[in-house]
Order: C-alpha cells, then sequence, then structure tokens
C-alpha cells in the first residue's frame, strides 16, 4: 500500500506503534466465533478508541483509508478483547 513504512500483526491487546503515526489500511481475520477490536490513540489499553469494531465469524475485512489516514496523535495501540482476530496495521 502507499506511504506504509511498517506493519503491525496483532493476535492480542498490544503496541503498533508508541509515538504518533498514521494508519493507512487495516486488514482483519475473524476465526469461528468473530470478535471486535479497537484502535485507540494511546500507548497501553486505554484512551482514545479511533475505530471500533466487530467482525462476523470466519471472515475477513480490509480497511483501506489511504485517500483519508487516520492520525494518531500519542501512539496506535490494538485493543482486542478476545482471542479470535488477527489485526494487521499499515501504518507509518
Amino acid at each position: 500500500m502507499p506511504n506504509t513504512s511498517a506493519v503491525s500483526i496483532q493476535t492480542s491487546d498490544g503496541s503498533a506503534k508508541s509515538s504518533a503515526g498514521v494508519v493507512y489500511w487495516v486488514a482483519v481475520s475473524a476465526g469461528a466465533t468473530g470478535g471486535a477490536f479497537q484502535l485507540n490513540d494511546s500507548t497501553a489499553d486505554g484512551g482514545t478508541d479511533m475505530l471500533n469494531l466487530t467482525v462476523a465469524a470466519n471472515s475477513t475485512l480490509f480497511l483501506d483509508f489511504t485517500g483519508a489516514p487516520m492520525m494518531f496523535g500519542t501512539g496506535i495501540f490494538v485493543d482486542i478483547p478476545g482471542t479470535n482476530l488477527t489485526v494487521n496495521v499499515g501504518y507509518a
């Protein structure tokens, strides 16, 4: 994807980037029960939810923000409350 300088792959809560950044795309794969995830503008679990979605069971989702990237002022934290998702974040 254009402008993406790194990709973070998370299967549980974790920091994609520990400083300000820009998200260009998100790809999600859900297992048998699906699940929810959030992208937080923070360096830990908390902060402002910038994206909050639920993904259906046995599905994939691709969100392209390259035309209007999501700006994160503090950090990019992936919050995955369950254990059934893989979240890929393309960022700079």
